[in-house]
């Protein structure tokens, strides 16, 4: 069962955010690509929202993101009319409460390795539905109310972004461990889990093989078709991490629907690599 159909919405027309950019995406089918970012900074984070992305994620996990980061990223990138995605750093309730409290349209949690993990991570991000519209298709949870931040963001009054958020809230998990992959038919069939995203470097470390080097081992790329077949066989979306177009589009083209294009370092980086090579001659002291 799909989780955009298990929360019951009838239509395209009904959903904000990240779920009706998701769905939108799949008639007619298109990537939806994000950048990632892994440094603070809203003036960073806006300007990468301007530049045409679907999506932008703010990663807690590995970046250098503290929380008040967290909630001005969230902010600038929305603020540009473009979704802004939260990878936390663990599936604690906590965290997921003060990472949907931003007004983020979703979050990715990693290390996603039993379908009980996941069933628990959905019901730190759901608001608990009353009992006089309750039915078996609503997936209800734990999450607390009160902020503020998050109706802002959406655009919306409290109680109409609490009447909205558990059908709008986009939930993402990695597979990147061996446990995950030989779960991730249950985990895909979690209801309220929306997306598989394929966590590649620790995947193939997990599974034994230097992590680097995971597009050039078979049986990696055997895993990463495993958990993209999971997905689909559940109804659910499937992430990839990429690091250049050409990525993007071979994982487009295996099935895949979200995939990120690199991060604001992997772009320092390779620009400044690329452009120091290009004065080597010059900068070598005879």
């Amino acid at each position: 069962m799909s989780s955009i159909s298990s929360l019951d919405v009838p239509s395209t027309e009904t959903l904000l955010g990240l779920q009706k950019v998701m769905a939108d995406a799949r008639n007619p089918r298109r990537p939806v690509v994000g950048s990632w970012l892994m440094l603070p900074g809203a003036s960073l984070a806006r300007m990468v929202a301007q530049m045409g992305y679907d999506f932008v994620l703010v990663d807690c996990e590995h970046g250098n993101l503290a929380d008040a980061d967290m909630h001005a990223s969230v902010g600038a990138i929305a603020a540009q009319g473009v979704s802004p995605v939260v990878r936390i750093p663990a599936p604690e309730n906590w965290i997921v409460k003060r990472t949907l409290d931003t007004g983020a349209h979703g979050i990715l949690c990693p290390m996603m390795s039993t379908s009980e993990e996941a069933r628990k991570l959905v019901s730190y991000a759901k608001f608990p539905i009353p009992k006089s519209q309750s039915t078996p298709a609503t997936t209800s949870g734990i999450r607390g109310v009160g902020s503020p931040f998050a109706p802002a963001v959406f655009g919306q009054r409290m109680d109409d972004y609490i009447a909205s958020a558990n059908r709008n809230t986009f939930i993402a998990v990695q597979i990147e461990t061996v446990e995950g992959l030989e779960n991730c038919e249950e985990i895909a069939r979690v209801d309220g889990i929306d997306m598989l995203f394929v966590g590649p470097n620790d995947l193939c470390s997990s599974m034994g093989y230097p992590a680097l080097e995971h597009a050039s081992i078979p049986e990696v790329q055997d895993a990463v078709q495993r958990i993209l077949s999971a997905a689909k066989a559940a109804g659910k979306y499937a992430g990839m991490f990429c690091t250049s177009a050409e990525q993007v589009e071979a994982r487009y083209k295996q099935g895949f629907d979200f995939m990120n294009l690199g991060a604001d370092v992997v772009a320092l980086a390779m620009w400044n690599a690329a452009e120091l090579e290009k004065l080597k001659n010059i900068r070598i002291q005879v």
